[in-house]
């Protein structure tokens, strides 16, 4: 189990890091294995939408990151047959670092 101070460092940066911005993944475009990138706004959110093949497998895979409006990586999604899976959410990223930042100093108390 990670330190008080090292789950605050770890917080701490989560807040402070804006994550990879759109337009360095539009630039993957260039990459042989990716057939489409489409960025777009949807209700004050940017979304990039990246469409290529497995390079093991060949499979189509599609991956969604979406941002607010100061580009801040919000959450990143793997979609397959329709389905959204979660990979990162920023959200619910500080909850859990903050729940275990409260955890961990009752236990100092103690």
């Amino acid at each position: 189990m990670l330190s008080v101070q090292e789950l605050k460092v770890k917080l701490a940066h989560v807040l402070a890091n804006k994550g990879i911005p759109p337009f360095v993944l539009a630039n993957n475009i260039s990459e042989a294995n990716y057939d489409e990138i489409s960025l777009y706004k949807r209700d004050q959110m940017i979304i990039v939408d990246m469409y290529y093949k497995d390079e093991e497998t060949g499979e189509p895979l599609q991956f969604r990151y979406t941002y607010n409006k100061e580009e801040v990586l919000l959450k990143s999604e793997m979609i397959i047959a329709g389905r959204s899976s979660v990979m990162w959410d920023r959200e619910a990223e500080i909850a859990s670092l903050s729940k275990q930042i409260q955890q961990a100093e009752a236990l100092v108390k103690l």
